[in-house]
């Protein structure tokens, strides 16, 4: 859902967009149809993030056909529910492998590229459970604060390229992940606001942050959960 939102922005904004899935080409392509009533360039790539090459490969035709790569939205995630001591390790390792070790491929593979322009932008998708935990939740929660260390490493890394890196908390929204309990009256109190944010003012976020010239290393928390 948040990454739809996201595409749907960029499009709007009449970028080529470029769409990764791993398994589920059907969603990609209805995504694609959507996007296609406001832009006409749009790019579908079937890549597992676990698997270097494959990122490699994705980025690097993405480039040869377009030309460059201005930005890259790392909105990839998964999770398991099982308290800390009763969760598989193989959970655990598929979940960090997904949510912190891919975006780790995902730097590594745009690093080139963006180093070569001396410009780009890349955005991480996180979460505030990765700065407060949440219970049931350790493997999730350990793969979004991996993430912050990564994307504040790599802003510093990347300045001199003029490269901006950056992470947004977009709060909570409906999904396979978090259905289960999505706008619950108990949930909704935890937010000052009384309600979590759009889909369309997380884009808009994203979107921003990505043209912003003078914004890297930060943090950006849509996610009004009282800590």
């Amino acid at each position: 859902m948040i990454g739809k939102a996201i595409a749907l922005e960029f499009a709007r904004k009449q970028f080529t967009v470029g769409l990764q899935y791993h398994l589920n080409r059907t969603m990609a392509e209805e995504t694609a149809t959507l996007l296609r009533q406001t832009t006409h360039d749009v790019h579908i790539v079937q890549a597992d993030v676990r698997q270097p090459p494959q990122i490699r490969s994705a980025l690097q035709e993405f480039e040869r056909l377009y030309g460059s790569l201005h930005v890259l939205v790392w909105a990839v995630g998964t999770s398991t529910s099982a308290l800390v001591v009763k969760t598989p390790p193989d959970e655990w390792d598929r979940v960090l492998a997904i949510n912190l070790t891919g975006a780790f491929h995902a730097v590594q593979a745009a690093a080139p590229i963006f180093e070569q322009q001396n410009a780009g932008a890349m955005i991480f998708v996180g979460s505030l459970s990765g700065e407060q935990g949440a219970s049931g939740q350790a493997a999730y929660s350990a793969s979004k604060a991996g993430l912050t260390g990564l994307m504040q490493s790599a802003a510093r890394e990347w300045g001199p390229f003029n490269v901006r890196v950056n992470v947004v908390f977009p709060g909570w929204h409906p999904s396979p992940l978090s259905a289960s309990g999505f706008n619950t009256v108990s949930q909704k109190a935890l937010h000052t606001l009384h309600r979590t944010p759009s889909l369309e003012s997380v884009a808009r976020t994203v979107s921003h942050l990505a043209e912003a010239e003078d914004v890297s290393g930060q943090v950006w928390n849509l996610d009004s959960r009282i800590r």
